[in-house]
Parts: C-alpha cells; structure tokens; sequence
C-alpha cells in the first residue's frame, strides 16, 4: 500500500516521510473512496495516472470507475486522497505533483484555495489541482550515479532529462528517452530525486 502522505510503497520498512508504517495486514479502502490510480494489472498495466473512484472490492483488488471505465485495480497502483496529506500542502512545499498527461512532474505549491493548490511545476507550468493528485517530495537528489535520473545537456544545447547508464572516471555516459546519449561531468548534471510514481 502507498503512504498516504508521500505516495512511496510501504514495504517492510516506514515510508521515507515515516507517516507510512508496515501494518501486518493490508485493509482494503472504502467505497466511494477518491484515489489517482494506475489502470490494469500484470503487462497491461498503464504508467499513466488517473483520477478515478472505489466502486467495490474483492479482498485486496478494488473496482476503480475511471475515464469512462471500470477497472481492477491492486493497492499499490492507488493513492488515495488523505486529510493529513493536505494539512502537509503549505505555500512552498516542494511536491509531485500529477500533470495532465498522466505522469508526476517536480514542483512547488505557490497558492492555496480550500482544498485546491496551485502548482508551478519546474518547467515553468502552473495550474491548479486538488489535493489528491499532489504528495509532499520527501526524498532529496544525491550525486549522479548509474541509474538516477538527471537533466543534462544535448548536443543541441538544450538541457533535457535522461538516464544515467555508464561512468567512465568522472565522466556520466546519459542516455535519453529517444536514445540520444551524451557524456557529462558532474557540474553539468542536475540530479533529479527519486519519484515516488516510477518505481
């Protein structure tokens, strides 16, 4: 199940913000419950995130209502909404927050309404959202190693991210999502930190 407050999967250990602590056994969430879920199970299983509602469940499988549909859907593909998780959502508070295309960008909360928060994501887009497509970022950048996620500059001078996928001495070999790749120090990489929603 995901901590209500920061998104990231409870496992055997706390969640990195601790208001996530294992609990034994999993409980399913109420009907009528508002969560953001991913759609599917197994290989069809959709990265994309959606608003939806808990219709029903079946032990641990709850029937989402979501664009247009109904869908199973497993605990750890849901987040629901959480008061607790709104009180953390101040004017500066560094979040993930969920962008219409389905994925979770870095941001900042600039403005608050009742239980709406405005949202300026990092590349300079802004909106507002209610509370429960946003969690609190609780897990800070480290120094570029295989396999983190970072901003790094093109061929082209633009700076786009990518994916960390060689070393060679102080040098990052970064390879993009359309599989350009470049080398890098690392006062030329920005780290992103982990995202709770790419796991």
């Amino acid at each position: 199940m995901r901590c209500v407050c920061c998104g990231w999967i409870v496992g055997d250990e706390p969640c990195p913000c601790g208001a996530g602590r294992p609990s034994g056994e999993a409980l399913p969430l109420p009907t009528r419950t508002r969560v953001v879920t991913r759609l599917g199970r197994g290989p069809s299983m959709s990265w994309l995130w959606v608003p939806g509602e808990v219709l029903m469940h079946q032990g641990l499988l709850h029937l989402v209502r979501a664009n247009g549909g109904n869908y199973w859907v497993e605990l750890d593909d849901m987040l629901p909404e959480a008061p607790e998780r709104e009180k953390q959502l101040r004017r500066g508070t560094r979040v993930w927050a969920l962008w219409v295309d389905g994925h979770w960008y870095r941001g900042q909360i600039d403005g608050a309404q009742g239980s709406l928060r405005h949202v300026s994501w990092d590349d300079g887009d802004s909106m507002w959202l209610e509370c429960g497509a946003i969690v609190a970022e609780v897990v800070q950048a480290q120094t570029p190693q295989v396999d983190t996620l970072v901003l790094a500059p093109r061929w082209d001078g633009q700076v786009m991210p990518g994916r960390v996928e060689g070393q060679n001495g102080t040098q990052f070999r970064v390879v993009f999502p359309d599989g350009e790749e470049t080398w890098a120090s690392e006062e030329d990489l920005a780290v992103l930190p982990p995202n709770p929603f790419l796991e």
